[in-house]
């Protein structure tokens, strides 16, 4: 995965990881259509989407605290007690500033899912 950075003119900027800049520009615009009114195409005139580096704080430290899990943006783990989902493996990626959940993006998979702390193992 590679990490992004969409600026929003008028609303700043937000840092994602996708496989592509197209990806990252729909993720962070279905993010923006929570809060604000705005078709693709108007978001397309809008933002701008540039490689980045991760930031320095992967967002984890809240997991970290409460859960004692030490998640790695990066790192490989598989899913436990998660219904049809469990066995299933794929990549941590970057939540954005803070979470409470690990985001996955599971193999096969085109969306990231938000996982509890407890379901997952290391690979």
């Amino acid at each position: 995965m590679k990490t992004y950075e969409v600026l929003v003119e008028g609303y700043g900027g937000k840092v994602l990881q996708a496989s592509t800049p197209a990806k990252a520009r729909a993720e962070a615009w279905r993010d923006f259509t929570s809060a604000y009114e705005c078709s693709f195409k108007q978001f397309l005139g809008m933002s701008t989407v540039r490689r980045c580096n991760l930031p320095a704080k992967d967002g984890y430290d809240y997991v970290r605290r409460q859960y004692g899990v030490d998640v790695k943006v990066g790192r490989r783990v598989r899913l436990v007690n998660e219904g049809s989902y469990s066995g299933r493996e794929g990549e941590v990626l970057y939540p954005g500033e803070s979470t409470a959940h690990v985001h996955v993006l599971l193999d096969g998979e085109q969306h990231r899912s938000h996982v509890h702390p407890s379901s997952i193992e290391f690979v």
